[in-house]
This record gives structure tokens, C-alpha cells and sequence, in this order.
């Protein structure tokens, strides 16, 4: 079985239930939650995380709590607010590490969504925003465990 180094570990996420799975882990990390990139720059000001774990969508947040550039996203979608809106929504997690990223945080990211169909989208992400890792939004707690104790450090 493989146990899991005691760190503290950032879970930004719309809703619990990657809370509700990953607390139990065996050794550890322990987790604090955000719901938006507000919740998370504070966060990441007050305490130092091995890393930080995000869910990609966020389609229950308010529309106010969404970061990003709406009007830009709207003018790439001919003008569309809703398809804008669902954009964000659909790609918060990357919004929010964008965030992260630009407030100076450069610790290792780990986003909930299978990329195993866009790989090379995934590497230009990862230039981008490295270091950063995936894995499947419905990876069973076996693959959150050998991945974790991956991707954590010792």
C-alpha cells in the first residue's frame, strides 16, 4: 500500500467531492479547499503548499466567481455571452492556475481532467504553466494514490 507524505496540499474545487475522497488517504496530505481563484491567491498567501490540486470545471460556481477574460473569450466566440460563460466555466481549472501562476506561485499543479486525448495540447499547458501534471477526473482512488505518491514530494 502506498502511504502518503504528511504535506499540506491546496484542493481548488467547485464542490466536495474530491475533498470527501482524497481526505481519508492513508499518511496524509492534509487538505485545504478553495472554491475560486479568490479563495486559492489567499490561501497560497498565508501558507506554503507542496502543491496545489485543481478540478478543471467549475460549472456550478457563480458566474461572478469565474476568472478570466470574458470579453475576450466572447469576441473568440463571435460575441456569444452564454458559450463564453460556459467557457470559463468548462476551463476554470486552467484559469485559475493562469491566476496562481501570474500572483508568483510556481509549485507543482495537478488538474483533474483526462488529457489523454490531447497530449499535445497537455505539453503546451505544461510549458506554459509547469510544472504540472493530470489526471482523470474519474480515476479511481488507486490511481489517486500511485499518482500522488508521484507527484508529492517526500
Amino acid at each position: 500500500m502506498i502511504t502518503l507524505p504528511q504535506t499540506d496540499v491546496l484542493l481548488v474545487e467547485d464542490g466536495d467531492e474530491y475533498l470527501l475522497s482524497l481526505q481519508p488517504l492513508p499518511g496524509g496530505p492534509r487538505w485545504t479547499q478553495a472554491k475560486n481563484a479568490s479563495q486559492a491567491k489567499a490561501h497560497l498567501v498565508r501558507t506554503s503548499y507542496a502543491g496545489v490540486v485543481l478540478d478543471m470545471r467549475f460549472d456550478r460556481s457563480p458566474r461572478g466567481d469565474l476568472v478570466g477574460d470574458l470579453q475576450q473569450v466572447a469576441r473568440e466566440l463571435g460575441g456569444d455571452m452564454d458559450r463564453a460563460y460556459k467557457h470559463l466555466a468548462q476551463h476554470q481549472g486552467l484559469y485559475i492556475l493562469a491566476e496562481l501562476r501570474a500572483q508568483g506561485w510556481q509549485g507543482p499543479a495537478l488538474i483533474a481532467y483526462d488529457f489523454s486525448r490531447e497530449l499535445r495540447r497537455f505539453e503546451m499547458l505544461r510549458q506554459l504553466h509547469g510544472p504540472l501534471e493530470w489526471i482523470g477526473d474519474d480515476a479511481t482512488v488507486a490511481t489517486w494514490l500511485s499518482k500522488l505518491g508521484q507527484w508529492l514530494p517526500n
